[in-house]
Formats: structure tokens, sequence, C-alpha cells
């Protein structure tokens, strides 16, 4: 079964093909594309059939069906990735998937089938220095327009209106896995638990530290299993985390997603670092010491632990969480950890 009718989805391809005339007279399961990995739902590979004036055709799509909402009482990951392809598409410098059709709920999505002639695990590094540039292009597309941004509500904005939603959860965090001893990584240690303490009852300093730099939009999770290489072009899905906030946040989402997924990278950090800098200093004129940029980064860790990774260790099942526990300690919680010591103070309440 899908989860659209066949109305909806005639509907969706008139508008793609721009043909009145066109009606839908099959729909099969077909290989799932070698597109990027997005992980926020089920997706299916669908063959459609169709009878145009002048005969018969098919077309290969991609069936996306995401999961839930991002935070209670924020936009879901379905109706942001919808709205971003809707009204921004044609705004972004970087090449997205044309959206067929989409439930108003964003329940489900389709999508037109991509081919990736590279996948993610042969990426070298001009592949991605490229995504750096993209990266770059896209903020400074949008730099400082946050007021402009606002009409688009399904937007999160993790450090403005929605900032209460994102602590109030990651405390919820927390006392989860408090109360439920896990995982140990986190509560098996007083110093992880006293850090995170730190850093809880200072979340407002550090979004301090962030609002200075001018917002824009994220991508929200930005990696190589959410891009596809097509004849050279990048074509980037997965924008069911889009936001509006400081660049910095996809920069070390980009980082730490790529040393997720691939663990021996083509190119050093500070290259990718260093290849950012560089692209919004041309860009926009922004200029970073290396002090002043490795402080920002680490509020930026620090902010990303609150917003994303609490919640996710917090809900996900021991099966799941257990094997990849040691490697989210190293390449996630450590590091922000070790960036709220260096940053954060305890206060002293007289």
């Amino acid at each position: 079964m899908w989860p659209f009718s066949t109305a909806q989805l005639t509907a969706g391809l008139r508008r793609y093909f721009a043909d009145p005339t066109l009606h839908v007279r099959a729909c099969h399961d077909s290989a799932r594309p070698a597109v990027p990995g997005d992980t926020q739902g089920a997706i299916r590979g669908l063959r459609v059939d169709y009878a145009v004036t002048g005969g018969m055709a098919s077309l290969d799509t991609v069936v996306k069906q995401p999961r839930g909402t991002t935070r209670r009482g924020l936009a879901g990951t379905g109706v942001r990735e919808a709205g971003l392809y809707r009204t921004l598409s044609a705004l972004v410098p970087v090449t997205t998937p044309a959206l067929i059709a989409a439930d108003p709920a964003g329940s489900w999505l389709v999508l037109e089938s991509v081919e990736s002639d590279i996948p993610p695990s042969a990426w070298g590094r001009e592949h991605y220095l490229e995504a750096v540039r993209l990266l770059a292009a896209t903020h400074e597309r949008f730099w400082g327009l946050a007021e402009d941004l606002s009409v688009f509500d399904w937007l999160s904005r993790a450090l403005s209106t929605d900032f209460d939603i994102y602590v109030l959860a990651a405390v919820n965090a927390v006392e989860r896995m408090v109360a439920e001893d896990r995982p140990r990584v986190i509560t098996g240690s007083l110093e992880v638990l006293n850090t995170l303490g730190l850093l809880l009852t200072q979340v407002e300093r550090v979004a301090e530290k962030l609002r200075t730099i001018p917002p824009t939009l994220l991508h929200g999770d930005y990696r190589p299993s959410n891009v596809a290489l097509v004849d050279g072009d990048q074509v980037a899905f997965g924008w069911g985390q889009a936001a509006v906030g400081p660049g910095l946040l996809d920069l070390c989402a980009f980082v730490d997603n790529c040393r997720w997924d691939q663990p021996d990278l083509p190119l050093g950090l500070d290259e990718i670092w260093g290849a950012y800098r560089a692209e919004m200093t041309a860009r926009v004129g922004i200029v970073w010491t290396d002090d002043d940029f490795e402080e920002l980064i680490d509020y930026a860790r620090m902010w990303r632990l609150i917003q994303d990774l609490l919640e996710w260790a917090a809900s996900s099942p021991p099966a799941v969480f257990d094997p990849i526990a040691a490697r989210f300690d190293s390449l996630y919680l450590q590091p922000a950890l070790d960036s709220v010591q260096k940053r954060l103070r305890p206060a002293l309440y007289l």
C-alpha cells in the first residue's frame, strides 16, 4: 500500500510535467535508488506508469515517510522538507531534488529519483571541499535574513523563538537518563553528569555567544549521505532539519557527521574549518581570528549537545545505542564536555 491516493499523485505529476492530460495507470515498487541515505523515516522506490497524449511512459521516484516530529510543538521533518522544496529550493545555491507531491501534514513525500554517481564512502578530498563551498554559498545567500525567513514558520529557530522547547527537551532527556541509569557512558560518570549540569545551568550564556553570529538558513543534517553526486553536481537531500541560526552549527554538524560516517577522511579537519572560513571571508567579509573561531566552535559543540545529542542518547533503545556508545562518547560527548570545561565556569551565588 502507498500512503497517497492516485488522485494526489496524479495532481503532483501534472504539476511536475506541466501536463493536465496526464493520468496515472499503475504504481510499482522499484529498487531503492542509491541516493542519499535519509535516516528520517522509511524510503521506497516507486515506478509510476502514466498515460499522456501520445502514449504511455514511466517515471522512477522516491517515496519518503518521515518519522514524527522533531520536538513537541515544532513542525515535523516532513513539513520542513516539503516546505523547503516548495518555497526555497529556487533560492538556495545548491541543487535539490524536485518535489512531485507531499502530504500537507508531512507524513509522506514523493521526490524525483536521483542516482548518485559516487557513493559517500568513495568521496575524495575535492568532494568534501565542494560540499563546504556549497554550504558557505547557502549561508551567504540568507546571511542575516532571519526576519525575511520568519514568514516560513515551519523552519526551526532553536536559538530564538524555539529556545525554551529545546532546552526543556534537553533537561528532560538528562532526567530520563538518570532515572533509567542509562546509557552508562553518561550516567556511569559523576564528572559527566556534573559537567552536563554546568552546561544546562548556563545554557543562556551558550546561546548568547552563538547569537553574535548573523543567522542564516541551515540545512540541519548536512553530510555526504544526504548528497548525491550527479555529473559533477552535488544534489542535497534530507532537509527535514531545516532551520534558522548561525552557520557554524551547520558546519559543526557537517564535520561531526563526516567523521561519524567515514572515520578515515581524505582531508584533515583543519582543512575543512579553513575552507569554510576562507569562503565566508570572501563572501560576506566576516573574519574570525583563530582564537575567536575555536571559541565559537566550542560553543557550537555545546549547543549541538543540547539541541540534538542528549535527546538521541536518551531515546535510543539499549540494543541500538550500546553498540555505538563508545563512538558517541569519543566523537560527540567528550568534545562537547571538553568545551564546557574550557569555556564555562560554575557561578558563585552569595
